[in-house]
């Protein structure tokens, strides 16, 4: 009887293991590919969701498309200085991950500076002018 006990017990437990899912695991992989965004500002309010697809990965240089699928605020700091298009790199070693959401400016732009993360990509968002104050906030990159 407690050997049936035992193998109930043991199909039970490689049943539970096997049925988490692949964020929890560290199976997320940042690169190539469309993944979820959300801009959140200091306090975690949400400011912005949408996609971001990565078209080109070249020694860790990346380009590709941003859009924005939901608007929950519209007037913060640097929306309107953000394009559908950016560019940035990936820096595996460090686990840094760094993107410029419009390079075809310098002035009056929103930068991401965020880790590499087992299950995303976290960090902040700095919108940067040449005179005058920044805003931050924060920003994660999921799985699509």
């Amino acid at each position: 009887m407690l050997k049936i006990i035992n193998t109930i017990l043991t199909v039970i437990l490689i049943t539970a293991a096997s049925c988490s899912s692949s964020e929890d695991n560290g199976n997320f992989k940042f690169g190539k590919g469309m993944f979820r965004y959300k801009m959140s500002d200091s306090t975690g309010k949400a400011l912005v969701d949408g996609i971001i697809t990565v078209k080109t990965n070249v020694n860790g240089e990346i380009t590709g498309t941003l859009l924005v699928t939901k608007n929950y605020v519209t007037d913060f700091p640097g929306y309107f200085s953000m394009s559908n298009e950016f560019s940035g790199n990936i820096n595996s070693a460090e686990k840094k991950v760094f993107i410029n959401t419009n390079p075809r400016i310098a002035d009056s732009n929103v930068f991401w500076n965020m880790d590499l993360l087992s299950n995303s990509v976290a960090g902040e968002w700095r919108y940067s002018v040449f005179r005058g104050n920044t805003t931050t906030g924060k920003v994660k990159i999921s799985k699509y």
